[in-house]
C-alpha cells in the first residue's frame, strides 16, 4: 500500500465519521424540535410562535452536539491522531502519511512502510465512535411524547383542515353576482375550558362544544338578506356591521354544517356546504388504583385503609368526594348510615389530573365486628350550567366477626357441624354388608368405627324423614321391636301403629260434600264440657300425633318406619351390622311404599289424552287435518325515495354519455340533497362532498368535465347511503353459486368506484 491510498482511506474513515455524527446531531435535533412544538402547543395557538420557538430550541440542540462533537475542527491531522491514540498498534506513526517520502530519514522510511502494512491490516476492523442507537432511541422517544402530547390539545387549536381556504368563496350564479372575497370565523370557546378565542383557517371548523361562533363575511358588492344556514335548518341573519361587511353570532352544541346564503340581483345565492365538528366535553375518568374490590379484614389486622383514587378530566375539576356506607346488623335489623368523605390531599379539587389520597378509619367510621364498608369516589368537572358526573364501581371492605359460636348437631361424635347431605337407606344397607364382608380383612378397631358411622348416619336419615312427622326432637319417636322380620308383614307392621281404614280407595282424596270425613279422635267426651266450634276444622300442631303433611295411612307406614331405623340404629351403635341389617330392610320396605303411595298425585293431576281410533292408526287420513294460514296486508314503506330515483337518473346520464340535466332531473337532485342532508347531520365531514356535487348537478354549474366527475362521485356516495337490505326467501329465476354472487359483487363495486 503506498502513501498515498492510506490518506484516502483515512479520508473516507473522515467522511464515514462526519456522516454519523451529522445523522446524530438531526435525530436529536428533531426530537427537541417535535418536543417543543407539543408543549408549546398546551399554550398558545399561534402556529408562527409554535413553529419558531420549537426551530430555535432545535437549533441549539444542534449546536452544542456539533461543539460536543468538535465537527468544525476536525481536519486531516487531528483525525490522524486520533487513530494513533486510539489504535497503539499503528506506535504513534501514523502522522508520517502526511510527509514527503523524500525528507524521511531511512528509520522513519522504515517505519512508515512498517505503519503502511498495520493500517492496511488494520484499516478492516476500524470502528469509529458513535451514539447512533441512543440517539434513535432519543428520536422515537421525541415522537411518541409528541402524539401523546398533542392527543390533549383541542383539534380546534391544532387547525388542521384540508378545506379551501377563507377567500374567494362564490355562489352558484353567474361571475357578475356578488361573492365573498373574504370570510373571518371568530371562535370564542367557553370560559370554563380554559382556551382563548381563536381564529379559524378554513371553512370547516372544529370546535369545542358550547362556542360561540361570529361569521364575518366581506362582499365585493352589496347584498341583501345574508344569512348563514345550519343543518337543523336553523338560520342565523347576518348584519351589516361596516361597509361590505356582514356578521353573524351563534352558539353552537351539535355537529352539523352550515352554508352562506345571501341574495344579488334578485336572485338567490347559496355557497358551498361546509362542515362544524364539534368536540363534546367528556365525563371525568376516574380510578382507584391500590385496592381490589372486595377487601376482608379481621380485627387483628390494621383497621384503617389508604385509598388512592387518580381522577382526570378534559378541561379540569370542579369538586370530587368519596361516599361510604356502613352497614350494620343481620337478616331483618340491617341498618345502614350514608357519610360523605373529602380527601385528606389535596384539599381543594381543582386541575385536569389529580391523585387525591385518603385514608378510612374504620374504627372513627365505627365498624364492629360483621359490619362492612361500601364506597365510591364521585367526582363533578367544570362545565356550566350542568356539571358532567361520573363514579367508580362500589369497594367493600369486610370487617370478619371470630366471635360467633358455631352450634354442632352432636359433639360426641366428633363431627363439626351437620353435613348438607346425607345417605339413602339404600346406600347405608350396601356400606353394611361391604362392612360385614370385610369382617375378617381389617382390625376390630376399624370395624367398630365402620359401624358407629353408619349408626350416625342412619339416625341422621331417621331426623330427616321425622321432620314431616312434626317430631322436633328424639324423643318423640317411639320404639318398635321387630321379633320375626322374616314372617312379619308390612300388613301387620301397620295395624301396629295405624287405624283401620277401608284400603280400597284410601288415595281418592276428593272429599265427599254429602258425606264428609269425620274428624273426630276416640275417647270418651265430658259431656259437661262446651263443644268448640272449631275444633273439627284444626290440627293440634303442638301435638306430634297430628302435626304431619301425609294421610293416616301414610302417616302410620312412615311412623313404622322411623322406629325400625331407631332398632337399625341401635344395632349398628353396639357394633351388631348382622342383626342391624334386617331392620334395615323394613325400613327400606316401607320407605319404597311410602315413594308409591305419594307418586298417584302425578299421575291424577296429568295430562289424559283421548282414546285413539284403531281403524285411523297408521292409515294416513288427513282429510281433518286443517293447516292454518295467516293472510296480512302490510305496506312496504320505501326508505330514501329520491336518492333511489336519483342513482337510476345518474345511471341513465352515464350510460347516455350526457352531463346536462332538464328542470325536472335538478328538482330531483335538489330532493336527493335534501335527503342526503338528513344523513350528513349526523356525520358531516363523510358526506359533505356529495351534497356539494349534488348542488353542482342541480344548478349545472361547473364545465362538462367536472360534472362528469361529478356523476361518478354521487353514484357512489349515494349506493353508500343506502341500507344493507337483507335477503328474504322467495322464488328466484336463476340458481346462482356462491363464486358468482361474489364476482357480481365485486364488479359492481369496481364500477362504482
Amino acid at each position: 500500500m503506498s502513501i498515498q491510498e492510506a490518506n484516502d482511506r483515512i479520508q473516507n474513515l473522515k467522511r464515514r465519521y462526519l456522516l454519523t455524527r451529522s445523522l446524530e446531531i438531526v435525530l436529536y435535533s428533531v426530537a427537541a424540535f417535535l418536543l417543543t412544538y407539543a408543549f408549546t402547543g398546551l399554550f398558545t395557538a399561534q402556529q408562527e410562535w409554535k413553529i419558531g420557538i420549537a426551530s430555535m430550541i432545535g437549533l441549539m440542540v444542534a449546536s452544542e452536539r456539533t461543539i460536543h462533537y468538535k465537527l468544525f475542527s476536525l481536519n486531516h491531522t487531528a483525525f490522524i491522531q486520533f487513530l494513533n491514540q486510539r489504535y497503539p498498534q499503528l506506535e504513534e506513526s501514523a502522522d508520517l502519511f502526511l510527509k514527503n517520502n523524500t525528507r524521511l530519514n531511512l528509520l522513519q522510511q522504515l517505519q512508515l512502510q512498517k505503519t503502511l502494512v498495520s493500517f492496511n491490516a488494520l484499516y478492516p476492523e476500524i470502528k469509529l465512535p458513535n451514539s447512533i442507537l441512543q440517539s434513535a432511541i432519543v428520536f422515537t422517544a421525541g415522537v411518541i411524547f409528541y402524539f401523546g402530547l398533542t392527543a390533549f390539545v383541542p383539534k380546534a387549536i391544532i387547525g388542521e383542515d384540508s378545506q379551501s381556504p377563507l377567500e374567494n368563496i362564490t355562489g352558484n350564479e353567474e361571475p357578475t353576482i356578488a361573492i365573498i372575497n373574504k370570510l373571518t370565523i371568530q371562535i370564542t370557546p367557553p370560559e370554563y375550558t380554559s382556551i382563548k378565542p381563536f381564529t379559524a383557517e378554513t371553512p370547516g371548523i372544529i370546535i369545542p362544544e358550547g362556542s360561540q361562533v361570529t361569521w364575518t363575511a366581506t362582499f365585493s358588492s352589496t347584498v341583501e338578506g345574508a344569512k348563514i344556514l345550519l343543518s337543523g335548518k336553523d338560520s342565523v341573519t347576518m348584519k351589516l356591521s361596516d361597509s361590505l361587511n356582514y356578521s353573524a353570532k351563534s352558539e353552537i352544541s351539535e355537529s352539523g354544517f352550515y352554508q352562506v346564503q345571501w341574495k344579488d340581483q334578485n336572485k338567490k345565492v347559496t355557497s358551498d356546504y361546509y362542515k362544524i365538528e364539534v368536540v363534546k366535553d367528556q365525563v371525568p375518568k376516574l380510578s382507584i388504583d391500590n385496592l381490589n374490590q372486595f377487601t376482608q379484614l379481621s380485627l387483628s389486622d390494621k383497621l384503617s385503609v389508604n385509598v388512592k383514587s387518580t381522577l382526570r378530566d378534559d378541561y379540569g375539576l370542579s369538586d370530587a368526594s368519596i361516599i361510604a356506607t356502613v352497614s350494620k346488623g343481620s337478616g331483618e335489623s340491617v341498618k345502614f348510615r350514608e357519610e360523605r368523605l373529602r380527601f385528606d390531599s389535596p384539599s381543594k379539587i381543582t386541575g385536569k389530573e389529580i391523585l387525591g389520597e385518603i385514608t378510612l378509619n374504620l374504627n372513627k367510621l365505627g365498624l364492629e365486628p360483621g359490619d362492612e364498608l361500601y364506597f365510591y369516589v364521585e367526582a363533578f368537572d367544570n362545565k356550566v350550567p350542568v356539571h358532567n358526573y361520573n363514579r367508580t364501581e362500589t369497594f367493600f371492605i369486610a370487617l370478619q366477626d371470630t366471635t360467633t359460636t358455631t352450634y354442632v348437631e352432636d359433639e360426641g361424635l366428633g363431627v363439626d357441624l351437620m353435613p348438607e347431605y346425607f345417605r339413602s337407606q339404600r346406600q347405608i344397607i350396601i356400606d353394611t354388608e361391604k362392612l360385614l364382608k370385610d369382617r375378617k380383612k381389617i382390625t376390630k378397631q376399624e370395624f367398630n368405627s365402620t359401624s358407629n358411622e353408619l349408626g350416625y348416619d342412619q339416625k341422621v336419615l331417621r331426623l330427616r324423614y321425622g321432620q314431616f312427622l312434626g317430631e322436633e326432637f328424639e324423643g318423640a319417636i317411639g320404639k318398635v321391636e321387630i321379633e320375626d322380620h322374616e314372617e312379619e308383614t308390612t300388613e301387620s307392621i301397620i295395624e301396629k301403629f295405624g287405624h283401620a281404614h277401608d284400603k280400597e280407595n284410601e288415595h281418592n282424596l276428593v272429599t265427599d260434600k254429602k258425606n264428609p270425613p269425620s274428624h273426630e279422635h276416640t275417647g270418651a267426651k265430658d259431656p259437661n264440657e262446651k263443644e268448640d266450634p272449631l275444633e273439627a276444622f284444626a290440627h293440634n300442631h303442638d301435638d306430634g300425633e297430628v302435626a304431619t303433611f301425609f294421610v293416616q295411612s301414610v302417616r302410620a307406614k312412615l311412623k313404622a318406619a322411623l322406629s325400625v331405623m331407631w332398632d337399625a340404629e341401635l344395632h349398628l351403635r353396639l357394633f351388631n351390622p348382622e342383626t342391624s341389617l334386617p331392620y334395615q330392610y323394613t325400613a327400606l320396605k316401607l320407605l319404597k311404599e311410602i315413594s308409591n303411595d305419594s307418586r298417584i298425585y302425578v299421575h291424577r293431576t296429568g295430562f289424559d289424552p283421548p282414546p285413539l281410533k284403531e281403524e285411523k292408526r297408521l292409515s294416513g287420513d288427513l282429510n281433518e287435518v286443517n293447516s292454518p294460514t295467516l293472510k296480512q296486508n302490510q305496506q312496504v314503506v320505501e326508505n330514501y325515495p329520491a336518492i333511489r330515483q336519483a342513482i337510476n337518473l345518474v345511471e341513465e346520464m352515464i350510460g347516455a354519455n350526457r352531463t346536462s340535466a332538464s328542470a325536472t332531473e335538478q328538482q330531483l337532485f335538489q330532493k336527493a340533497g335534501q335527503e342526503l342532508a338528513q344523513v350528513a347531520i349526523e356525520q358531516p365531514g363523510k358526506h359533505l362532498e356529495g351534497l356539494s356535487m349534488l348542488k353542482q348537478l342541480a344548478d349545472g354549474s361547473g364545465s362538462e368535465s367536472e360534472r362528469k366527475a361529478a356523476l361518478v362521485g354521487v353514484r357512489k356516495i349515494l349506493w353508500s347511503v343506502l341500507p344493507q337490505e337483507s335477503f328474504s326467501p322467495g322464488k328466484k329465476p336463476v340458481l346462482m353459486h356462491k363464486l358468482d354472487q361474489q364476482f357480481l359483487q365485486n364488479l359492481e363495486s369496481a364500477r362504482n368506484d
